[in-house]
């Protein structure tokens, strides 16, 4: 048991070392998924991903940013899906249970392209942090949040960043495809 316990810590420190050193995915932080099931970023590696931060009894800008989200996995091609993520960060840990999270999901009509992810205060507020998200929590229960939809490639470096769709979603699957990196907007290295 040790020995097998030892060969996953060794693959989990190769992975990291494999990964460059401005990736999203250094942060080693353990999360849940809708189906109750822990994963780390890093398990995101392989594929171009969009991010974006919501809370799900958000009734203003939540659901725009879905609804957008929804538009570019709309407009994309099959084999073009296969190659995208969508991936959903809860601003609300402690209410965005996985479970609420499973509901939200199958409200909205979000497929297995989507991950919805729920963890702890701290995690949100790096992984925010790390992608220049800003939120704080209004007195009303309301959370005021950046509204931006982060791209990351592959490996998990910061493609662009931008709020809304000036072009549509045809501009956001552009930029993805052609793999055009956002002049002067670098990630520092990570560490947890």
């Amino acid at each position: 048991m040790k020995t097998l316990t030892l060969l996953l810590a060794l693959l989990s420190l190769n992975a990291l070392a494999a990964l460059p050193g401005d990736s999203l995915y250094q942060l080693n932080d353990q999360w849940q998924n809708r189906h109750e099931k822990t994963l780390k970023l890093q398990d995101m590696a392989g594929k171009k991903q969009l991010f974006a931060f919501i809370y799900t009894d958000c009734a203003t800008a939540c659901p725009i940013i879905v609804s957008e989200l929804k538009r570019i996995q709309q407009a994309l091609t099959p084999e073009q899906q296969q190659r995208i993520g969508f991936v959903l960060v809860s601003l609300t840990p402690g209410t965005d249970t996985p479970k609420v999270m499973a509901h939200f999901a199958r409200q909205h009509e979000l497929d297995e392209h989507w991950t919805l992810l729920s963890g702890n205060e701290h995690q949100v507020r790096t992984l925010a942090m790390a992608l220049n998200i800003k939120y704080m929590g209004l007195a009303n229960g309301e959370i005021a949040h950046s509204n931006a939809i982060t791209a990351l490639d592959e490996q998990g470096r910061i493609l662009f960043q931008q709020s809304g769709l000036p072009d549509g979603p045809e501009g956001v699957i552009a930029k993805m495809v052609c793999n055009q990196q956002a002049a002067g907007y670098t990630l520092n290295r990570f560490s947890n």
